[in-house]
């Protein structure tokens, strides 16, 4: 299974703040679950279909890599 995204991870790949993952998470669909202590943990295949999804152009792979996480 492929290592879940933070929300500070994703919120760094996509050049946004925590806040605004958060509202994708709430409010437009970005698939997510909580751990035990209440934090969000974001799939990379989920993440993918979400920017893809809204046409985002981001080039996740290569964002990965700057962060040192594979979501190939």
């Amino acid at each position: 299974m492929e290592k879940p995204f933070t929300t500070g991870e994703i919120a760094h790949i996509c050049q946004v703040s925590q806040a605004t993952v958060l509202n994708w998470i709430r409010d437009r669909g970005l698939v997510a679950f909580t751990t035990p202590g209440g934090h969000y943990r974001v799939l990379p295949t989920d993440l993918r279909e979400f920017v893809a999804r809204y046409r985002m152009p981001i080039e996740l792979a290569a964002a990965a890599r700057a962060n040192e996480r594979t979501i190939a």
